[in-house]
This record gives C-alpha cells, structure tokens and sequence, in this order.
C-alpha cells in the first residue's frame, strides 16, 4: 500500500500546496505550448505525482487508454510518475452521459474544473473502476483526467459516452448551423451543404424544402452525409425554394430547422419603373442590374394587341438595366411592360400570359392623355333676359364620347382679348350633350362674339367652333 506523503511545490519563488483527500497536492501547473486537434487530448508527463515543476513533456492523445510498464516517456521514473489529459470541446445542445474510468492507482476526473469522480488511493498492479451518470450542460466544456502511477504497472482508460434511450435522453439536438447552397445552372440542381453538428449522439439529418410562398415542407431525403444535391422531378423548374435541415440523435430527439435558405434558380428583377416623356412620346425602363454569377441577359416585352388579342411581344434583349420604348402614343391609356431574365444555362423567368398587378418584373405605366377631342361643338346665339344666351352643342353618341364638358368664351367685336362666359360639364343622361349660358350683358346696342369648344378629362381642348356674333338691343 503506497503511504502518504507531503509534497510541496515551488512556484515563481513561492510555496503553493492544498491538501486534496488527505494528501497535499499541488494546484496545476500550466502545461507547455502544444496546440492538439479538435477534440483531441492535450497530455502532460510529470516527474511526479504531485503534477508539479515544469512538465518533462507534453503531447496529444486521442484517447486515455494506456498501459504502461516502467517509465512511459524518456526521463520520467518507472514509479511515482503523473500524467494529466485535457480536452475542452463543444457538446452542443448537452444532455446525458456516462463518465467510466479504470486504472491502477490514483485517478480523478473533472468536469469544468469540478471533480466526478475520485479513486485516489495505490491499488498496485490491480486497476479498479468507476462509472457516474451525470448531465453536460450545452456548449463547450473543459474535461480533465489526473493520474499518477506510485508503484508497479501503469494502467488508466477514461472515456464519455451520451447515453442513447429515449427513456433518458430528452435533449434534443441543435439545430443545423453554416448552410449553404450552391445551384448549378447548367445540370438545374441544387446543391445544399452545412457544418456538422456538435453532438456526439447525432443519428442522421433530415433536408426539406418548400417552394416560396407556400408554408408546406417536403422531405427531400434523410442522410448521415452533410451536403446533398436535390434532384427535382422538373428540371426546368424555375421555382424559387427555401431549403432546412434538422438533425435527429441516437434517442430520436429532432432538431428545429436551420435558418431557412432561399435558393432562386434564375436571377430576380426585384423591381421595374418608368417614366413618360411627354415631348418625345417615349417610355424610359429601369430596373436593378443584377450581378448573380449566373445573370446572362434580360428580355424586354410589351404587352400589344395583335390579331384582336393582347400578347407579350418581345422588344429585344440587353445585359444593361435600362431599356427605351417609343414613341408611344399619349392616349391616356395604360401600357404594360414586363422584363425578364436569362441565366447562364439558358432559363428564363416564367412568362405568363396575364397581367399580374403583383409581379416586380412587370410594370403598368399610365400614358397622360394627350389627344384632345376631334370635333368642335355647334354654337347658336339668342337673346335671354338679362343678355346673350349661348348654347354649345355636340351631337356625338353618348357612348363614344371624349369630352367631359364645354367651354364657352366671349368678347367685344372689334377687341382682341376672349373671356370666358362658362366652363362646364354637361348633363351626361340628355342627347345631345348641351350647355348655356344666359351672359348677362347691357342693352346698349354693342355687338359680341362668341366661341365655343369641349374639354376632357385631361384638360385637352377640342378646336374651337366657328365665332358667332350678335348685337344688343338697345333700350
């Protein structure tokens, strides 16, 4: 049986011990320069069993399991030696484990610094084990391992295991981080990738999608794998879709979704505007210059009227953002206009038929109404009681008229400058359209012209009519 003893340390000049279990044990000291692998053990030989002085060698370990007879390393005695492992590493969402260590001799194993299990007492050449259930938080923790071999054979194995039943395991798993999609437009594919999850109980992973717009999710394919190429039933598919992945551990716990991925096999032209310049009848496009890898060209349409129907007639195609049309008629109607892009596998946007209000690669442009009324009114003259009544007249049908009202004006014969006697909307249920005005004038025997014309809705003026004229009577 190996007797205890007290062991001091000196430190920086300085006496540095605590009494640990009935012996005097050193606190750690820092362990030489050596950067290990994820995941992998960080082990440290000291010449002691007190882990003390400047380390005889450090190295990396993949796992605790060893068996030594005699010294383990050059420079360290057969007997009342110590080892340590260290390994900091991320659990993920956590959940339970299994912490098992045999060995001969002293063995202790920590947790973030808080000892799991003790067995810190010489067994000789015989090893004993132990084993605790315990629960690992989420995220990244430091695991510790301390041996130290007093007498005769060397031997220590330290693992952790997630326990794996769903009696015991309600945890579930972290959700799937680092996706990336890649979509080939030459094979019409898409490929979706993403980082592995921390958990060390990870059973598989799970990839949907769902087209944008829609709420409903279809499994694309369960896989231990991290990347997987989607292969859609229609390749020509041009359908944007949102792509998750979720994991699933060993108990049958499932993650929630990765950050959904939009994946859009073509470019988008998110937005179309235009303006009407009205001196030269042209309409001047501009959209968003797409810079996608994969952007080739865009296609610019107009929706026209050919043989009775209304199509989507192809203006040309440009790799620019702006496209002029013209001259278009000022007709006060609206023009419709859509562009669309080509990638560089030869797809292009969905062209539907219909108009679609909603569309951002569609634009409905209102033309201002430039086109005055053709006909100018009938005018007749009267006398009336307080003067001149005058009577302004069209005789178009009611159905294909394109006026809104008429205007009146008046002036003394001989003088150059019209004032207006009426400006006025007619009575749209009475055929003919008319209006009058009785203009109140003095009777002093003076002649008045009079001119008439009509007006739309856009404040164009219809020509005038011919002038009347007419004398006051005189009292």
């Amino acid at each position: 049986m190996h007797h205890k003893r007290s062991v001091v340390a000196l430190t920086g000049g300085a006496l540095s011990a605590t009494v640990l279990g009935g012996l005097l044990a050193v606190a750690p000291q820092a362990a030489a320069d050596v950067t290990c692998g994820t995941n992998v053990f960080k082990r440290t030989f000291y010449k002691n069993s007190s882990f003390s002085g400047a380390p005889a060698k450090t190295d990396c370990d993949n796992a605790v399991s060893q068996s030594w007879s005699g010294s383990p390393v050059t420079g360290l005695p057969g007997n009342g030696f110590g080892v340590r492992w260290t390994v900091t590493r991320d659990f993920g969402s956590g959940g339970p484990f299994t912490f098992a260590v045999s060995a001969t001799d002293g063995v202790r194993v920590y947790l973030d610094s808080v000892r799991k299990i003790d067995l810190w007492s010489g067994t000789g050449d015989t090893p004993r084990s132990k084993s605790v259930n315990l629960t690992v938080p989420a995220g990244r923790h430091t695991l510790r391992v301390d041996y130290v071999n007093w007498t005769g054979a060397a031997k220590v194995a330290y693992s952790y295991t997630p326990r794996t039943t769903a009696t015991v395991d309600k945890v579930k798993p972290l959700a799937p981080t680092g996706v990336k999609t890649a979509y080939d437009t030459k094979a019409r594919r898409t490929t979706v990738s993403w980082s592995a999850n921390k958990e060390m109980d990870l059973a598989s992973y799970t990839l949907y999608r769902r087209p944008v717009g829609s709420s409903t999710w279809t499994k694309v394919t369960t896989t231990t794998a991290r990347s997987f190429t989607d292969p859609l039933a229609n390749p020509d598919d041009r359908t944007p879709y949102y792509y998750e992945v979720r994991a699933k551990d060993k108990a049958g716990n499932t993650s929630s979704g990765s950050t959904d991925t939009v994946v859009r096999p073509l470019p988008e032209v998110t937005s179309l505007s235009g303006t009407y310049d009205k001196a030269t009848g042209k309409v001047a496009l501009n959209w968003p210059l797409n810079t996608e890898p994969q952007f080739d060209h865009y296609t610019v349409l107009s929706n026209d009227k050919v043989d009775g129907s209304y199509v989507w007639v192809p203006l040309g195609t440009t790799k620019g953002h702006t496209w002029t049309v013209g001259p278009v008629t000022a007709d006060g109607e609206t023009r419709h206009y859509r562009v669309l892009v080509t990638n560089d596998g030869g797809t292009t946007t969905y062209n539907p038929d219909w108009l679609s209000a909603s569309a951002t690669n569609e634009l409905w442009l209102a033309i201002p109404d430039g086109i005055a009324p053709a006909e100018a009114p009938d005018l007749t003259l009267r006398f009336c009681a307080a003067g001149i009544e005058a009577t302004a007249t069209d005789y178009t049908p009611s159905a294909i008229r394109d006026f809104y009202g008429f205007e009146i004006e008046r002036r003394e014969a001989g003088t150059a400058t019209w004032s207006v006697a009426v400006h006025k909307a007619y009575d749209p249920r009475l055929t003919p359209a008319a209006v009058s005005v009785c203009d109140p004038l003095p009777a002093d025997g003076r002649t008045y012209e009079y001119r008439a014309r009509t007006y739309d809705g856009a404040d164009n003026y219809s020509p005038y009519s011919d002038i009347r004229a007419l004398t006051t009577q005189t009292d």
